[in-house]
């Protein structure tokens, strides 16, 4: 039985498959995170030796581990995807690629595909680090588990809107650059404004003779952050989020992850179509002849 692989992606993995780039960056991906887990464990054995068992920390290196992996997804995945479109522009291969038989949707999936497939290639090599806290327990595999398929929820996520924005430039430079723009802001961004508009409300509180607010509502566009439902993730499996002050106080329920996740997956959805549509030459024809009548 024949499998039919999309040509994007088949030809992105052959080049990929030949060339050393792809060892040399799980390398230092891996070593990376290696190198924070040793740290971390040797610093929780050396404060055991001395003050005696202090289990209670072990989350703390678990955090740490999938915290740093988190933030390297965020950085690496725009690398990866804001040039997909842009740089066959540059090379001047785009109209050469939409002049075959394939769909714009299936040349922007392939592109997708291609991209994601080494940040999957990245999040499994590393499952060995994260089965170091597996030692003195406090982590199942579920939780490995979730945290694994956040990840790659949000390797789509962030890829999906590299490749709609790569779609827009025709300099890998500049997209890369507004890529980044756009992520620094969904993340830190949102969350500042967050945090403004919270301090607003107990400030509010207090000016009123009422106590502190308990209850926050988290915002909607919250729900496009992914830092928002690792927050939430992290304070489901640690329990009662000592590890990230104030996170029960802001992610009140404990699925707040899993709908982060059904949003970012839906956007993703969304941005792909739309980056087939923008790229679909048809289109472009149609509006110049228009713009000529």
């Amino acid at each position: 039985m024949k499998i039919n692989i999309n040509p994007v992606l088949r030809k992105e993995a052959k080049t990929t498959a030949r060339t050393w780039r792809i060892g040399v960056l799980i390398a230092i991906y891996v070593g990376v995170l290696a190198s924070v887990a040793v740290i971390t464990f040797g610093t929780f054995l050396k404060n055991m030796a001395y003050g005696g068992s202090r289990y209670e920390e072990l989350p703390t290196i678990y955090m740490a581990i999938e915290s740093l992996q988190l933030v390297l997804i965020l950085f690496i995945v725009p690398s990866l995807s804001a040039s997909a479109i842009s740089g066959e522009r540059e090379r001047q291969t785009l109209d050469i690629l939409l002049s075959t038989k394939m769909s714009p949707l299936s040349i922007v999936t392939g592109k997708l595909m291609a991209s994601l497939s080494k940040v999957v290639l990245l999040i499994i090599s590393t499952i060995p680090v994260f089965s170091l806290v597996f030692l003195f327990g406090g982590v199942s595999v579920m939780h490995i588990f979730q945290i694994t398929i956040f990840y790659l929820v949000t390797a789509l996520y962030v890829g999906s809107i590299a490749i709609l924005i790569s779609t827009f430039f025709k300099s890998s430079r500049v997209s890369n650059v507004v890529v980044y723009a756009v992520g620094l802001f969904l993340t830190l961004g949102t969350l500042f404004i967050t945090f403004i508009y919270f301090q607003y409300i107990n400030l509010k509180y207090v000016s009123t003779g009422q106590s502190t607010v308990q209850n926050f509502s988290a915002p909607f566009y919250l729900y496009l952050n992914p830092l928002w439902g690792y927050i939430s993730l992290v304070s489901n499996q640690l329990g009662s989020g000592a590890a990230i002050p104030r996170a029960r106080t802001v992610s009140q329920y404990a699925n707040t992850w899993v709908i982060n996740c059904i949003v970012q997956v839906t956007i993703s959805v969304i941005l792909i179509f739309l980056s087939a549509w923008k790229l679909n030459p048809i289109k472009r024809y149609n509006k110049k002849r228009i713009s000529k009548i």
